[in-house]
């Protein structure tokens, strides 16, 4: 499989160079006399003018200028095909009254010829008066409409680094319900990314992770603006609180940014755009299951839009649920035994009949009252029969967006959202492990149920009389949103104030009082009856069933952590034309922001005192800090030919981020964007990033939890061999006590980002569009606190002796691991992206999409002092400190055929193979690729002028995850891969 992955890899790499070869080469050998009458594919679906002008300006690279109001009041025909612009302009504007002039050689100004009782704009005076809008990237705010660019607009085809962009269609192409679950397939999106597929050790939240970096590492942005983390988890934006309901489509700037929007964004930034210009009424239902008739998901939504001549109004409300997945129910996910699958034996030595290991090492099991037998292999417990998949979800959002024109020059806009969600897992009950405790537990020798009359220190024992533990997350997330903007001398400004809080709250059910367990196994004379002392003796040493009610109600409990996340910002952008330059025109954009973000999280009293067993007992936490920011950024024409068909530009950025906690960081940014000709633009650049160490980093109060790692002295050949592995350590223990905590000593992480690709738009093949972009991140500085990197470490070399505590019989006790500044990163890959929409054809329109990304080296050095680790083309599980899944090949194909009021669409989306350790060895198997098959069909009925009926199967084919025997959750890289199978919905949508 080695060899094998070798020769992909060469393969990979010749196809590259020769895609870069050949898209060189045509771009050079092309005519270098200009088309006369060039065509464009336009896919316009938007309901108002102006979008739908915004999308011909975005989809023909072509900058155009108007008024907003004169369009946003009028309704937009759909426009699809191949098309000249002027034939397309002709279309959108039939039947609006008003006119279009091509001004300067390259702009379109959109005019009106009969402005009522007073004179019209003409198209010169209409350039002069509003802001020319060239297609762009990112949310930004400038007089008369939401505009999509940098902080300086440009087209996304020609800027020096890459973005992709998930439309609504997109959107509603892919069947998904939430944020995460879109982005779950995306290439560039691999590792440690969370959603309601992560059971044990989830949260109900849902993540993103570019380049397999944590999801602290990606800046998620709504409008182009930060919101607040979660408010439990902390360390990036839930995408579960945005309603996807309401958003008009998903951004990804696949770079560096920090010179742009500060902290955060190493690995890029995901920047999600809600609707605004919507107008009439939509009601829409979704159903789906899976095809064993579980995981039962439906989404109602009901939105409303308006627009008139000094403003406009949107309001979107959804209500989304989701049924559970029992681990049970699938084959991969059966059983913690997968040796008859090729995996291993993870079952818990935590055994429903109590199992007792003598002082002398003898284990044994309970049978009955007073009876024992010697522990047998098959002795363990298996946990997955208790515990759920795909945690069941409640999600209702309500979504408003308002704007108004105060003068001619001035807009104010108005935004607002308010969403609650609810999760609830079913994880398996309480396990005890009584020698491994945060303060260990004996069984007294004159305990009544201690049968064998000496101290016990060493029961397993799993509490089956209990009922299963659940746990339960809410979260409540608010966001209020203020803009004004306008024009003032020739600059555009706007003005921002923003606020956004997450409050979330976890309960844990069916766990147990550790401190009433204590005296519960204590001596006989001190726990002598509830009745009598308050104190009911508990049968831990016997077999399943031997704990009664009363021992039940004596220690069961819950345990709740509330905590929240606040951000509150202002934020100042102007931006202006560079118009005297010698190659052409320039811009220039500058800013300062200001933010508070705060952030606490409380437990119980009986989590802060780590007195429950079966839950993450930790101390509280709470942290706030305050930031100021200064930007500036430019785009400079270097060199343009006499034809004006090719230039070279350079783009440069810088910010300046001081912290009130740790100080301060300089951010620069350079880029290089060279045209040869109408078809062919190269492209790259260079930028500094950095991200400051979140609120839970600094502060977070020490926690304990039992985490699923790895022990090398359980291995029989490590004994006496590896310096810290004297004696053999017990095998059939799994999960290890390890305590974490903050560290407000911590520094930013620090990185510098390269990247070179291009872009072909072949003017011979209208519809074409390749791009192809290398790029490497190196980072220094990784905050990290890998317990399994400190057991590996201690055993191999026998360092942090002060940080590994085991036992006589050499059981590893208890793991501290406080984050720290000591890793690096080097990670390097290709982008590639295909799309290709065919001429219109009596039989219909095709489209071809496609997206890939190569993960070529990822080298994670987690110490000075250890030696880097390739992880491409491996995976080691986030419960286990890992990266999670790092797929050398990740990518989709799609494509889509569209005949009137017909239109189907089939993707394709792989994963390629992975290497991973079996656990309790030293031995590598291959996780297989996967690749699954989506279908989807929709219809438009003349029904109420627009009733449309969607149908769709994800993973048509139904293959099965693959086996991760790794895994902590369920026997498959969740995160990478899905478990559900086939998945049957159906969408009704109505609009009025």
């Amino acid at each position: 499989m080695l060899a094998e992955s070798r020769a992909t890899r060469c393969i990979a790499q010749g196809i590259v160079s020769a895609w870069l070869a050949i898209a060189a080469a045509c771009g050079w050998a092309q005519d270098p006399r200009p088309a006369s009458v060039p065509s464009y594919f336009f896919d316009i679906r938007e309901s108002s003018l102006s979008s739908a002008l915004l999308q011909f300006s975005r989809q023909s690279d072509t900058p155009i200028v108007f008024s907003d109001r004169l369009t946003r009041h009028l309704a937009a025909p759909e426009l699809v095909g191949n098309l000249r612009r002027d034939a397309a302009l002709a279309q959108l504007l039939a039947s609006s009254g008003l006119k279009w002039e091509l001004i300067d050689e390259r702009i379109i100004a959109i005019y009106a010829v009969n402005c009522g009782n007073g004179p019209c704009n003409d198209p010169e005076q209409t350039s002069a008066l509003f802001p020319v809008y060239e297609p762009g990237m990112e949310e930004t705010y400038v007089y008369g409409s939401s505009l999509t660019g940098s902080r300086i607009r440009r087209d996304p085809n020609r800027f020096s680094a890459p973005v992709d962009v998930y439309a609504r269609s997109d959107i509603e192409r892919s069947g998904a319900q939430t944020l995460g679950e879109l982005l779950k397939f995306v290439p560039a999106v691999i590792g440690n990314s969370t959603s309601t597929a992560i059971s044990n050790g989830g949260d109900g939240t849902a993540t993103v992770t570019l380049r397999g970096l944590p999801a602290s590492n990606t800046l998620i942005l709504i409008n182009g603006r930060r919101v607040a983390n979660d408010g439990l988890s902390g360390e990036s934006v839930d995408l579960n609180s945005i309603s996807p309901a309401a958003v008009e489509r998903v951004e990804i700037l696949k770079d560096s940014a920090s010179a742009i929007y500060g902290s955060d964004a190493i690995g890029g930034v995901v920047n999600v755009i809600m609707k605004r210009d919507f107008h009439g009424v939509l009601a829409e239902t979704y159903y789906g299951e899976s095809s064993r008739g579980d995981l039962t998901t439906t989404t109602q939504t009901l939105q409303y839009g308006t627009s008139f001549r000094d403003g406009g109004l949107f309001l979107s409300a959804s209500h989304y649920e989701q049924e559970p997945l029992f681990s049970r129910d699938r084959a991969v996910s059966r059983s913690a035994d997968t040796r008859a699958l090729g995996g291993t034996d993870q079952r818990s030595s935590a055994t429903a009949d109590a199992r007792v290991v003598l002082p002398d090492g003898q284990s044994l099991i309970a049978t009955g009252e007073g009876s024992y037998r010697p522990t047998g292999p098959d002795d363990l417990f298996d946990f997955q029969a208790f515990t759920t998949a795909v945690v069941p979800m409640r999600r209702s959002s309500v979504y408003a967006s308002a704007n108004r024109d105060l003068t001619p020059q001035v807009t104010a806009t108005l935004e607002a959202s308010y969403l609650q969600t609810n999760a609830r897992a079913t994880l398996a009950p309480t396990p005890i492990f009584t020698g491994f405790e945060q303060t260990p537990l004996t069984v007294a020798a004159t305990n009544i149920y201690n049968d064998f009359g000496t101290d016990i220190t060493d029961v397993r024992r799993r509490l089956v009389e209990f009922p299963a533990r659940t746990q339960r997350n809410e979260s409540r997330v608010g966001r209020v949103s203020a803009i004004l903007e306008g024009l003032y001398a020739d600059w555009h400004w706007d003005l921002g104030v923003n606020w956004s809080r997450s409050e979330a709250t976890e309960t844990v059910t069916n766990l147990v009082d550790a401190e009433r367990l204590r005296r519960a196994l204590g001596p006989a004379d001190r726990c002598l009856g509830a009745t009598i002392d308050g104190c009911v003796p508990v049968a831990i040493m016997g077999p399943a069933g031997s704990i009664g009610p009363e021992q039940v109600d004596y220690l069961r409990v819950a345990g709740e952590t509330n905590g929240y996340s606040s951000l509150s910002s202002a934020a100042i952008n102007l931006s202006n034309a560079l118009l005297h330059l010698p190659a052409g025109r320039g811009d220039l954009a500058l800013g300062v922001e200001f933010r508070h973000e705060a952030t606490s999280k409380r437990p119980d009293a009986r989590l802060a005192s780590l007195g429950t067993i079966g839950a993450t007992n930790f101390e509280a936490t709470r942290g706030s800090r305050k930031i100021i920011e200064l930007y500036a950024e430019s785009r400079l024409p270097i060199w343009n030919s006499a034809s004006g068909g090719r230039s070279l530009e350079l783009e440069a950025a810088l910010r300046q981020s001081n912290y009130s906690d740790f100080g301060a960081s300089t951010n620069p940014k350079l880029g290089l964007k060279l045209q040869l000709g109408p078809s062919l633009t190269l492209r790259g650049g260079y930028a500094r990033g950095f991200r400051a160490p979140s609120l839970n980093e600094l502060y977070e109060g020490s926690k304990e939890q039992q985490a699923f790692l790895s022990d090398p002295c359980t291995q029989a050949a490590n004994i006496g061999v590896l310096p810290g592995c004297t004696q053999r350590a017990d095998p059939t223990r799994n999960q290890f006590l390890t305590v974490k905590g903050g560290n407000p000593n911590l520094e930013a992480e620090t990185s510098d980002s390269l990247s070179a690709g291009l872009v072909w738009i072949p003017v011979r093949i209208p519809g074409l569009r390749l791009s192809a972009d290398y790029w490497e991140i190196k980072q220094d500085d990784v905050v990290s606190s890998s317990a399994q990197f400190i057991i590996d470490q201690n055993a191999r070399n026998g360092r942090f002796a002060d940080r590994i505590n085991r036992d006589g019989l050499g059981n590893l006790v208890r793991v501290e691991a406080n984050n720290i500044n000591i890793g690096k990163r080097r990670i390097r890959g290709a982008d590639l992206g295909l799309s290709y929409h065919f001429p219109d054809q009596p039989w219909g329109q095709l489209s071809i999409t496609g997206s890939g990304a190569w993960i070529r080296e990822y080298l994670a050095q987690p110490d000075p002092g250890a030696a880097a680790v390739d992880l491409a083309g491996t995976f080691l599980d986030e419960a286990s400190d890992g990266l999670g899944g790092i797929p050398e090949w990740k990518g989709q194909l799609g494509i889509r055929w569209k005949r009137e009021r017909w239109e189907a669409n089939y993707e394709i989306q792989h994963v390629s193979a992975m290497r991973e350790t079996l656990p309790g060895s030293s031995q590598q198997r291959t996780i297989s690729d996967w690749t699954v098959h989506d279908l989807q069909l929709s219809y438009v009925f003349d029904l109420w002028s627009g009733l449309r009926l969607t149908m769709g199967v994800d993973n048509a084919l139904d293959e099965p995850a693959p086996l991760a025997a790794s895994a902590f959750n369920d026997n498959i890289d969740a995160r990478t891969h899905d478990l559900k199978g086939r998945f049957w919905y159906t969408r009704i949508s109505q609009r009025f």
